[in-house]
C-alpha cells in the first residue's frame, strides 16, 4: 500500500524473504515516535480527506462519462445501493454482506416503535425498484435456493 510507505515506521516488502526480515527488524527496534504531523494523517478527518479528493472528478471527467453514457450508469447503480440497503431485504443483505450484529437495523427501529415487521409488504422499498427485473432475479435466486 503506497500511502503507509511514506511513513518511517512503515516497512515495505517484495517477497517472503524480505518480509521476513523487515519483520526481525520490527520485533528488535522500537517505533519512531509519531511527530504530531504525521498522527495527523491516520486520523478519520484525514482519511475522509484523501477519500473526498480521491473520488472528485473535474468537469472534463463528467462531460467526458456523460458522452460515454457512464453518468447514466452511475445513476443506477446509485439507486441500485440507495433501494437495496432499505427495509427488511435491506437487513438481510447487510447479515449475508457480514454486518454482524448491526445488520437488523430495520428490525431495531419496528422493535423499538412497537410496529410489526412480519407481513411487511412495502419492506420499504419503492415501487419502481421492487418492480425492476434486478429485484424479480435476485428474488427468483432467492426462491430457487429455498
Amino acid at each position: 500500500n503506497e500511502f503507509f510507505l511514506q511513513f518511517p515506521n512503515c516497512l515495505g516488502y517484495k517477497d517472503k524473504w524480505e518480509f521476513a526480515a523487515s519483520l526481525r527488524w520490527a520485533l528488535t527496534h522500537e517505533p519512531e515516535p509519531l511527530t504530531p504531523e504525521i498522527a495527523k494523517q491516520f486520523t478519520w478527518e484525514a482519511a475522509t480527506d484523501r477519500l473526498i479528493r480521491s473520488s472528485a472528478i473535474t468537469r472534463r471527467e463528467a462531460r467526458e462519462r456523460e458522452m460515454l453514457g457512464k453518468a447514466k450508469l452511475d445513476e443506477r447503480i446509485a439507486f441500485f445501493h440507495r433501494e437495496l440497503g432499505k427495509g427488511i431485504k435491506g437487513d438481510a443483505l447487510r447479515k449475508f454482506l457480514g454486518g454482524g450484529p448491526i445488520s437488523n437495523q430495520v428490525k431495531y427501529e419496528m422493535t423499538k416503535q412497537g410496529l410489526d415487521q412480519e407481513g411487511s409488504e412495502n419492506e420499504g422499498l419503492t415501487e419502481k425498484f421492487k418492480s425492476s427485473s434486478f429485484v424479480r432475479a435476485i428474488k427468483s435466486s432467492f426462491s430457487a435456493i429455498g
